[in-house]
């Protein structure tokens, strides 16, 4: 079904309530919403139960989907107000829950290497929790998922210039959390990416 546009399997859905075209949605946009949320959230199991939850929520509101906007966009504007919501009942520490997953040894590296990684890993993490969610998802949406400024604004239904404050203030609290210059910290927490803001 790789020909049928997302717009097409909404229509059939909607016309017969088949879950096959449910499903090929979810197949299409599944990996890119855990990818969203992960590191909203810095826990894999709270990832795949919000993940699942933002997929009921579109079932259940598939059909009052109006369609103006692109059906990704309308996904990740709930996958993000998923995560905010999790983020606002969340009481504990999610340094704790995070300490809890197991790590996954990068056998080409060498003991002090792997030293050196945890240890950066784990004050970006640290940086990022201190983040608030709309700072957080500002640095995710363009950071780590490379888009614009313009497209985060519109999927926060925020104005461009208040994206372009998120970003920047988020890069300026992260550059001091991580002891780097501002501009290198948007980059650090996206991994490297090197189209980053």
């Amino acid at each position: 079904m790789v020909d049928v546009s997302d717009r097409e399997l909404i229509d059939r859905f909607r016309a017969t309530d088949d879950v096959f075209h449910f499903n090929e949605l979810v197949t299409r946009h599944i990996g890119k919403v855990r990818a969203l949320i992960s590191p909203m959230v810095f826990n894999s199991a709270d990832a795949d139960d919000l993940t699942q939850e933002v997929f009921l929520k579109v079932i259940d509101n598939l059909h009052g989907f109006n369609q103006k906007a692109q059906f990704s966009t309308w996904l990740y504007r709930i996958a993000v107000n998923t995560c905010y919501d999790f983020l606002r009942k969340r009481k504990k520490d999610l340094l704790a829950c995070r300490k809890n997953m197991p790590d996954i040894p990068d056998y080409a590296a060498g003991p002090a290497d792997l030293i050196f990684n945890r240890e950066l890993d784990s004050r970006i993490e640290e940086a990022m929790e201190s983040l608030s969610p709309s700072l957080r998802s500002a640095i995710v949406l363009t950071a780590i998922h490379g888009m614009s400024v313009r497209e985060a604004a519109n999927l926060e239904k925020c104005l461009v210039a208040t994206m372009y404050w998120r970003v920047h203030q988020a890069r300026k609290l992260l550059g001091r959390k991580l002891g780097v210059h501002p501009g290198q910290a948007g980059s650090r927490a996206g991994a490297g990416r090197e189209n980053a803001i």
